[in-house]
């Protein structure tokens, strides 16, 4: 981002001043961790100090700034000298006169997120303004508020002037990360995915769409995951009854607690915990577990409440820190495991450097161990995966392990892969496709179930952090994209399976039967020509979006098939977001098109909320549902794997009868 995009935001921006604290550490304090509950400044005015912004370490002497977006986690290590800080909050909005690409910007490059430190170079002229402005700011009159908050302008210039001085960059949070930590963090909490949105200052879609990229799962899952991971941890280690365990985790109605538990595991509370203490009397001996889910992420706590700014006012000094940085029993063992198995590796293989080239995949090296082993399991390759790593792997393997929602692409080239994240196959319209069905990995990846299964192979659809180098120490592992169209998907994962020519001949199968089924629509005069279609998803929480892409639109748009709207192809997403939130007041502006299919989840919340819009004026005198040309598709069909995408072929035309 530029200074002159910078400065543009600031001028455009509203600019509301939310606290400004004076903080003083003793020689000795261990500080709690405290994460920013605005977008905020600390000025260093005495002592120093090593401390960690979103994990990035820096050392900060006297007259350090320091700047960081709202839900930015700023962590001091042991104060070994009086340490003394401002903090100066303040939250930025654009006003309702500011145009699309100035929104676009804001959401995309907003300098209020970004993180920086620098030492200026007239430090006191900074401190001057800051005492003065915490002076002012102590003062109840109306009057010296109003003259603060014309100081912030004048502290901002200064500081932006000094920074561009000393060539200092901004550095952009990761977003996911945050997020990953908050939930972490604050799982007991009442959390939705809005108010995750809020908490770091993006839109919702954004937030969404971001998490979505990276992880290959929805925020919320991941939340359900958390949530029930801790309840586990709970039901196996305490005497809490299930009512303090639903309430320790998150959810305030049992049953409720209780039909989602059973979702995400299989059995409920009381079984679980039944199955778990039947196998514990029945081993003979006792065995290791790692529990490793979470190793990636330390726990922290910091303030929450009902508040805008959700962080409690305390006085001059009392800032709520703290850290724990000791590395997990777990984390240790299963280093010392992955550092045994690559040294064994490593003293049993080689690669020939030589074959190794710039192209997606390079000669084949064969190796021999026995007269008897299939020759097709033990020949290798150099691939060059998305992330330009150079990998040897198995020319047909045998035992994959997938990372990420592209289950349904490995079954339909006849691959069972033995270990997966199950949650993408539990809801799938391919459910019963598995002959013997694979392990759950989890989410985030279980480091220890990988190990157990022992794969030839890897494959990551995303990868979040330093996992990549992890799981490459237990097997050779590729990464790809899992969200590139299946026309470019599905030779890549083909390619990387030894069946390149198997997908090939699968996608021009599908090609083939998607042009013969909307040739059948049109002759049976289901689909006139030029009629258009929109397409809706509805959430349980009452969020509905416009889906301009997905498995089910992606269909809907073939060249024989529903036309889009002009209406519809001028609004345009938020950046980076996938689909246009729609409000149930701007239905009849923004849901323009001859046919209305709905995508909703198969689960009682949302049905429940879905028929109380269904009952609304707003909705029925919409011009699809006037016409009877609205058709109702389950959210899972939305996914375009091949299986999926295969399977809805079929079963559009008995959607659209309906």
């Amino acid at each position: 981002m530029n200074a002159d995009d910078n400065l543009m935001l600031w001028d455009y921006a509203h600019i509301r001043l939310i606290d400004i604290r004076h903080v003083l550490f003793k020689a000795g304090d261990k500080p709690n961790s405290y994460r920013f509950p605005a977008e905020g400044f600390l000025y260093l005015v005495r002592g120093s100090a090593v401390f960690r912004l979103n994990g990035n370490k820096h050392t900060a002497e006297r007259f350090h700034i320091l700047h960081s977006g709202k839900g930015g986690q700023l962590d001091i290590d042991w104060v070994r000298e009086e340490l003394e800080f401002y903090f100066i909050f303040y939250k930025a909005s654009l006003t309702l006169t500011s145009g699309l690409g100035v929104r676009r910007l804001f959401e995309k490059n907003s300098p209020f997120q970004r993180q920086y430190e620098f030492a200026p170079n007239a430090p006191l002229d900074l401190l001057f303004q800051v005492k003065k402005m915490h002076r002012k700011w102590l003062e109840s009159s109306l009057l010296e508020r109003i003259q603060v908050k014309a100081m912030l302008y004048q502290f901002v210039y200064e500081v932006e002037r000094q920074r561009q001085a000393n060539g200092k960059d901004y550095v952009k949070p990761d977003l996911v990360e945050q997020a990953v930590r908050y939930i972490q963090e604050s799982y007991s909490q009442p959390i939705t995915l809005s108010s995750i949105a809020e908490q770091f200052n993006y839109s919702v879609a954004y937030v969404a769409k971001q998490f979505k990229n990276k992880t290959g799962n929805s925020l919320i899952d991941f939340l359900i995951r958390t949530r029930i991971d801790k309840a586990q941890e709970l039901l196996l280690h305490t005497e809490a009854s299930l009512q303090e365990i639903a309430a320790g985790v998150g959810y305030a109605d049992l049953s409720y607690f209780i039909r989602i538990f059973k979702k995400t595991t299989g059995v409920t509370p009381g079984n679980f915990k039944t199955l778990a203490q039947a196998r514990v009397k029945e081993s003979d001996r006792p065995k290791i577990r790692l529990r490793l889910s979470n190793a990636g992420w330390t726990e922290r706590s910091y303030i929450v409440n009902e508040y805008d700014n959700h962080y409690q006012y305390n006085r001059e000094g009392d800032s709520p820190m703290y850290r724990n940085t000791r590395m997990s029993m777990g984390a240790a063992m299963l280093l010392c495991l992955v550092l045994m198995l690559s040294a064994c590796s490593s003293g049993n293989s080689s690669v020939n450097s030589a074959s190794a080239s710039t192209s997606p995949a390079a000669t084949v090296q064969t190796q021999t161990s026995s007269p008897d082993a299939d020759p097709n399991s033990l020949s290798t390759r150099v691939y060059k995966d998305s992330q330009g790593h150079e990998i040897e792997i198995p020319e047909s393997p045998q035992r994959i392990v997938l990372q990420g929602n592209s289950i349904g692409d490995l079954l339909a080239l006849g691959i069972e892969p033995v270990g997966i994240d199950r949650r993408f196959i539990e809801e799938s319209v391919y459910l019963d496709q598995e002959k013997t069905p694979a392990q759950d990995i989890g989410f985030p990846t279980n480091l220890e179930t990988v190990v157990s299964l022992e794969p030839d192979l890897t494959m990551l659809g995303y990868a979040m952090d330093k996992q990549y180098e992890e799981i490459s120490k237990i097997s050779p592992t590729v990464v790809f994209d899992q969200n590139a169209p299946l026309s470019e998907r599905l030779p890549l994962i083909g390619e990387i399976v030894g069946k390149k020519a198997e997908a090939e001949l699968l996608l021009a199968d599908y090609n083939s039967k998607a042009e013969a089924m909307w040739n059948g629509l049109r002759q049976e005069g289901r689909i006139a020509e030029g009629e258009t279609a929109v397409v809706l998803i509805y959430y349980w929480d009452k969020t509905m979006y416009l889906m301009k892409d997905g498995g089910v639109p992606n269909l809907l748009y073939h060249p024989l098939g529903y036309k889009m709207s002009d209406a519809v192809q001028a609004i345009e997403p938020a950046e980076g977001a996938p689909y246009i939130e729609v409000s149930p007041e701007l239905m009849h502006e923004m849901l323009i098109g001859d046919h209305l299919f709905v995508m909703y989840p198969a689960d009682a919340d949302a049905e429940k909320s879905f028929n109380e819009l269904l009952k609304t004026a707003l909705w029925s005198t919409l011009p699809a549902v006037k016409s009877g040309k609205v058709t109702f598709v389950e959210s899972k069909w939305n996914y375009d794997d091949m299986l999926t995408s295969s399977k809805l072929l079929d079963e559009l035309p008995q959607m659209m009868a309906h």
